[in-house]
């Protein structure tokens, strides 16, 4: 996967959207669905400019309408997210994570019983 720039929250707010419904999406759907925000048409613009910037969208026209899709799932997000965590606070090993969490007692009993319950499953699928 290219290499992704970092997401604010409000172009995350934003993309969580356009994940979830059906692309591509225009800045007037936005601003229907962002109604309550008071957001103009130029911060959407804006948003939207800036994600594509940084590799989350395509735009194209089609008259005089913008159409913008994403370039990736939110699921193919959430793999990159998690693999960038991963590199840079815990030198890329799921383990010292993990480690991270257990040494600060963020996981319980209950939540280490039931990793290994999954891993256990995940053996089983060899």
């Amino acid at each position: 996967m290219k290499n992704l720039g970092r997401l604010s929250e409000t172009e995350l707010e934003v993309m969580e959207v356009i994940w979830g419904v059906t692309p591509p999406v225009t800045v007037s759907q936005l601003l229907d669905i962002f109604e309550s925000k008071g957001w103009k048409t130029s911060t959407v613009s804006t948003i939207l400019k800036r994600l594509i910037e940084k590799g989350f969208l395509t735009k194209s026209m089609n008259g005089k309408v913008n159409y913008y899709d994403p370039v990736l799932t939110l699921d193919e997000y959430k793999k990159h997210e998690t693999q960038s965590l991963l590199k840079r606070l815990y030198n890329g090993k799921v383990k010292n994570f993990i480690a991270a969490l257990v040494d600060d007692e963020e996981l319980s009993r209950e939540d280490i019983d039931e990793l290994k319950d999954w891993f256990a499953g995940k053996e089983g699928k060899k």
